[in-house]
């Protein structure tokens, strides 16, 4: 008997098997074909749907699972999206749907898609007046998204599901490109490692804002008590061509300043004028000194790049109404063109994420005070400290109400501290980045109006929905304790904090210390 090679065979009885037909595929064994296999690259986008305005902006992540390589190329039938996910719709007239898709960078032929409506712009009338947020809100950019980084190990930043996180700015501070850092004698630069901070966050289209602070040891002295921090024992001290009374030359710092707006001119967008000099670890000179620093350093930034901004020195809630109130009282109000403050709660109370409530009438009464009401407010350090919280999930809370709050008052910008700090208290590549990105999807392009609390509920609106939570409820293990809140029956969605869509069913949603997003649609 004639032997035939087995591929022989198999092609023979696929041939003609009942139904085949060359150049024609069996979609249904296609499709479980793929579906038993357990290696097959899943790509989804969240949200699936959205609905903008005009010209209006929606942040959308993508989950690619079962590849190491989750990058995805985006793509947007109308409107622009970036290579973060970002869309912005285009200018409208009429009611536009528009897909978008983010296809696998590994395979091609995985995507997944998203339906957006944009929407035309609505005529004025006194019923659209009425039904627009209050006053007090305010439409969330991209900007408001900061961070400070310790350092660059993990570039581009990622979150839980391995997207680049969302962020339009960074802070540079305790990332070595302090002043005594670069300047390491009178007139020496070593500007590397600044250089690679900026080219790293110009490629990812984030605008940086530099801190000034740290003394170098050629310029100070040690100030009487040694006060000063981990930076060094001169760190903290006044440059000693300044005298106590704010009269000197101020050439140390002066020069420092000179090549440093002159090296970046057109690449920092903004300058802090001082780190936390509320605390003598960080300034033990007198306020006529550091006051007379900061006119000399916004004279040359202002002359040099006037497109730069100017941050105040970094007090906090508490010290408003004194260290900050002396220095706009010596006439530092001159110097800057935002009002900034590092609004954590006090040591006892930062663990709950809405201590900042407190910590920013601080703020605002100190504004109205001093009749600074016209000036942005920024928050550029924030967030939790070593074992005031331990828990993934509630880590993940923390970080979604400290964003979700600050945002309600209207804070132009606020940035967590930091990124990268060592686990479990980092954003980078866990479950506090998933929340972090998935709140910037709910927020940017968006208004919202302050949060308000009804005893341990808060609320906060949205021109599209609402974000509801229970500060009375706690996470341990993976499981969250919940209260029930009966939500208005205009909404039909619930979104939680790694993005998840469902239903709701029933008058009432289970709530608990992670908030959740309540839609229409």
């Amino acid at each position: 008997m004639r032997k035939y090679s087995p591929i022989l065979l198999i092609l023979i009885a696929i041939v003609f098997r009942p139904g085949f037909s060359l150049g024609q595929t069996n979609a249904n064994e296609i499709s479980s074909t793929a579906g038993a296999s357990a290696s097959a690259i899943v790509v989804k986008v969240t949200p699936d749907t959205a609905a903008v305005p005009s010209s209006g902006t929606v942040q959308f992540t993508a989950l690619v699972k079962n590849t190491a390589n989750v990058g995805v190329a985006w793509s947007a039938s109308a409107g622009t999206i970036s290579n973060t996910g970002l869309y912005r719709g285009p200018k409208v007239s009429k009611e536009t749907a528009v897909t978008v898709t983010a296809t696998s960078r590994t395979d091609p032929s995985k995507s997944s898609q998203a339906s957006v409506i944009v929407s035309p712009p609505q005529p004025t009338s006194a019923d659209a007046l009425a039904a627009t947020p209050s006053s007090s809100s305010t439409t969330i950019k991209e900007s408001f998204f900061g961070a400070d980084f310790n350092g660059f190990g993990t570039w581009p930043p990622t979150d839980g599901q391995h997207q680049t996180a969302t962020l339009g700015g960074i802070r540079l501070w305790d990332d070595h490109v302090k002043w005594a850092q670069i300047e390491t004698a009178a007139g020496v630069y070593d500007w590397s490692e600044l250089d690679t901070w900026i080219a790293k966050a110009q490629a990812q289209k984030m605008d940086i804002l530099y801190t000034i602070g740290d003394t170098p040891k050629w310029a100070g002295s040690i100030p009487k008590g040694s006060p000063c921090g981990p930076n060094g024992a001169y760190s903290c001290s006044a440059p000693t061509d300044v005298k106590t009374d704010g009269t000197g030359t101020d050439k140390h710092f002066s020069d420092f300043i000179t090549a440093f707006v002159k090296r970046y001119k057109g690449q920092i967008a903004y300058y802090e004028l001082w780190n936390e000099p509320d605390c003598n670890c960080f300034w033990a000179g007198t306020t006529a000194q550091i006051v007379r620093m900061g006119q000399d350093a916004a004279a040359i930034i202002r002359s040099t790049d006037p497109a730069a901004k100017i941050l105040s020195p970094s007090a906090h809630g508490p010290t408003m109404k004194t260290w900050f109130d002396g220095y706009v009282a010596a006439g530092g109000a001159a110097n800057f063109d935002i009002v900034n403050a590092h609004l954590r709660g006090t040591n006892t109370t930062n663990k709950d994420p809405e201590a900042f409530l407190t910590m920013y009438d601080d703020v605002t009464a100190e504004t109205a005070k001093r009749n600074l009401t016209k000036l942005p407010i920024w928050d550029d350090e924030h967030g939790i400290k070593k074992n005031q919280l331990t828990d993934p999930d509630e880590l993940a809370g923390y970080v979604a109400r400290s964003l979700i709050l600050r945002a309600g008052v209207g804070l132009q910008r606020q940035y967590v501290y930091t990124w990268d700090q060592n686990a479990p208290y980092g954003l980078q590549g866990n479950e506090s980045g998933t929340a972090w990105d998935v709140v910037a999807g709910w927020l940017i392009g968006h208004t919202i109006s302050p949060c308000t609390a009804e005893g341990t509920v808060y609320t906060c609106s949205l021109d599209n929905g609402l974000i509801v939570w229970d500060t009375s409820k706690s996470c341990s293990r993976g499981t969250c304790s919940t209260s029930k809140y009966t939500y208005p029956t205009t909404y039909k969605k619930q979104t939680d904090l790694i993005g998840t869509k469902t239903s709701l069913s029933g008058s009432t949603v289970p709530i608990g210390y992670k908030p959740i997003l309540l839609t229409a649609k």
